[in-house]
């Protein structure tokens, strides 16, 4: 419900009418009691006055002991009647002679004045007040000391005025006041309405021209004029307003279609960035999933080195063996070589089988050498084992029973080679290769020994025999001090390769918590967008909205 207001006339009114009543009230009462304050004061000044012209006429009477109640003294003592003053001469507190009349008509001589003023007068002080009762009626009176020669205190003088007089002085002071306030509120009134309906036209022009304005009108002029100048300026303000907003709307609707295309503009930035980031998503995850699978065959390659480990170290024990048995293989055979320096000559078959096992071991070297050139540093040591276990085998046959034990060595540095070989498939055909080869040496060595048995002129052969499996003998030592060497080199191999190893793995699980941070970050990122693409989806909708709100005005 719309609560009922005031009109700008009525509220003019008001306020200039409350202002004057107050202040007309106030000035009315100060002045009414200042009036009253002086005219009282003026009373009490012409009381005292009076009172002492009582007291220098009587104290020549009374110096000169000739004081009584004649025509000449009543006379001065009626003198002011007309002006509403009576006087009185007390002789002690007894009225001597006085213009005051009692109740019955007669001077109210013989009477005492009023309990107490006596005893404030005789000490030489004067005395006023009013509503003093004298006769029955009402006084202002004052009172002062009369005194003889000797400056004795011997009577007073009073001078009185009948306080319903001054009321009435006062009561017509207020009247003519308050005749004056009323006078000058009418008139302010009348002044306070003519400009209030003058400043009022001018404000229902400013009401009108702003209400065209609210309902979105802003090609219309103010029609309305004023000479107050705050008015004016505030029709030029309205004015101004009424430009000002066709700047800001037209601005507005520039800015909203621009704002409309902005954010179409980060919409489809903000789509792009989405499958950005999903495709970034993906490939981290992808790239995660290889970390995890590289770290697993770090791990299964630290073991399978571990593994290569193992028969590298076995190797290099089976190698310290052979060197032993070698070295003792060494010694048996310069004896053997003693023992049969006095033999000589060898029969043609003898040479012909000699030279097949010649050609033989040579074959066995070029397997061996076609290890070499298809294994690594493993496979070559494995390579090197079989050529040794090959020449082995052969000087053993050679040695006949002093190189069995020789024989199981060498049976045993290749079952060695054998275990190292397992994981190349080339390497073990070569080998399976080699051993065939070094069967059919073995078939040839027997031959020998058959024809050594048959021949025991072939002996100096047998001698240049020992001498080749001596020479050999001292190349397998060589050999085998090699492998040793070589072994130590793969152990300080393999010990660099399992650090690389655990190093790639920490590497590997680097890259896979680095993913997953990735992963991580990129997800907090596609929230971030969505949380934009949300508000941006809400500034579209505030600008449709600002769209609508401006299009409420009309240019």
């Amino acid at each position: 419900m719309k609560k009922h207001k005031l009109s700008f006339l009525a509220t003019s009114i008001l306020m200039g009418l409350i202002p004057l009543l107050v202040a007309s009230v106030t000035i009315s009462s100060m002045a009414i009691y200042k009036t009253k304050s002086n005219l009282e004061e003026r009373v009490y000044l012409q009381l005292q006055a009076c009172a002492m012209s009582v007291r220098e006429y009587f104290e020549w009477d009374i110096n000169e002991d000739i004081l009584e109640v004649d025509e000449v003294s009543l006379e001065f003592i009626d003198s002011l009647k007309d002006q509403d003053v009576d006087l009185t001469l007390f002789v002690e507190d007894v009225r001597f002679i006085t213009s005051i009349y009692n109740e019955d008509g007669e001077r109210n001589i013989g009477t005492k004045s009023s309990e107490g003023i006596w005893d404030l007068v005789k000490q030489g002080k004067d005395y006023s007040a009013k509503g003093t009762v004298i006769g029955g009626r009402k006084y202002y009176v004052y009172y002062t000391p009369v005194s003889n020669e000797s400056g004795e205190i011997v009577g007073m003088a009073f001078a009185g005025m009948p306080e319903s007089f001054v009321n009435e002085n006062i009561a017509s002071n207020t009247m003519s006041m308050v005749l004056v306030a009323v006078f000058t509120a009418v008139f302010c009134i009348v002044i306070i309405v003519l400009i209030g309906l003058n400043i009022r036209k001018s404000i229902i022009g400013i009401v009108d021209y702003m209400h065209e304005l609210s309902e979105g009108s802003l090609g219309i002029n103010a029609s309305c004029t004023s000479n107050i100048r705050e008015i004016a300026d505030l029709i030029d303000s309205a004015e101004s307003l009424q430009d000002n907003l066709k700047n800001i709307i037209s601005q507005v609707d520039d800015k909203t279609v621009r704002l409309t295309q902005n954010v179409k503009t980060i919409h489809d930035g903000i789509q792009i960035s989405t499958d950005a980031t999903e495709g970034i998503v993906k490939a981290a995850n992808e790239l995660a999933e290889g970390s995890l699978q590289i770290a697993e065959s770090v791990q299964n390659t630290a073991a399978s080195m571990q593994n290569v480990g193992e028969s590298i170290s076995s190797i290099a024990e089976s190698a310290a063996e052979a060197e032993a048995q070698a070295r003792e293989i060494e010694v048996i055979n310069n004896e053997a070589k003693d023992n049969l320096s006095h033999l000589i000559g060898a029969n043609k078959n003898t040479v012909t089988i000699s030279e097949n096992v010649v050609m033989g071991i040579n074959e066995a070297n070029s397997a061996i050498e076609n290890i070499r050139k298809a294994a690594d540093a493993i496979t070559n040591i494995a390579g090197q084992t079989s050529m040794l276990a090959l020449n082995a085998s052969i000087e053993a046959a050679r040695a006949g029973e002093a190189g069995k034990g020789f024989a199981v060595v060498a049976s045993s540095i290749q079952s060695l080679a054998g275990e190292s070989d397992n994981s190349a498939k080339e390497i073990q055909n070569i080998i399976n290769e080699i051993i065939l080869k070094s069967q059919n040496n073995v078939q040839l060595a027997n031959k020998i020994k058959d024809a050594i048995d048959s021949e025991g002129d072939a002996l100096v052969s047998v001698s240049e025999s020992f001498d080749n499996v001596s020479d050999k003998i001292q190349i397998t030592v060589d050999t085998i001090l090699n492998i040793s060497s070589e072994s130590d080199v793969l152990n300080q191999d393999k010990g660099r390769v399992l650090d690389e190893i655990d190093s790639l793995s920490s590497i590997s699980e680097e890259n896979t918590a680095s993913c997953q941070e990735t992963t991580a970050s990129i997800e907090e990122l596609r929230k971030n967008i969505e949380m934009i693409n949300v508000q941006a989806t809400d500034t579209n909708s505030i600008s449709e909205e600002l769209k609508e709100s401006v299009a409420y005005f009309k240019l």
